[in-house]
């Protein structure tokens, strides 16, 4: 959908699959996000952010380059199993990211904050 260039361009001939690193942040409640998220690496999300389910978390999107409808399911899933224990913070979105956020609204989300002001850990 969004990506600033294009990861699954031809290399020698394949094409590369893309690639989705999960860091801790520095105050244990999150995830910094490096990569892509999309059909093939959503799982991989998915099963890192089960133990945020009833805890506070937060995503730094600030090296996320791409997320299609997989991502965005997954983030819509947690946020709608948070059952009075928070917001889920998604921190410093990419432009092609909060591009995407803005098509769909996602601010909108009673249980999703977007926030701008704290730097990536």
């Amino acid at each position: 959908m969004f990506r600033s260039e294009d990861t699954r361009t031809a290399q020698g001939g394949r094409l590369v699959a893309p690639t989705l690193e999960l860091l801790p942040l520095a105050d244990g409640v999150g995830i910094r996000l490096i990569g892509e998220v999309d059909i093939a690496t959503a799982p991989q999300l998915r099963e890192a952010l089960q133990r945020f389910r009833t805890s506070d978390v937060a995503l730094d999107l600030s090296e996320l380059t791409f997320m299609d409808s997989s991502g965005l399911g997954v983030l819509l899933s947690l946020a709608g199993s948070r059952n009075g224990n928070g917001p889920v913070v998604l921190l410093n979105p990419s432009a092609g990211i909060e591009r995407l956020f803005g098509i769909v609204e996602l601010e909108q989300h009673p249980h999703i904050e977007i926030r701008h002001s704290r730097r990536a850990a």
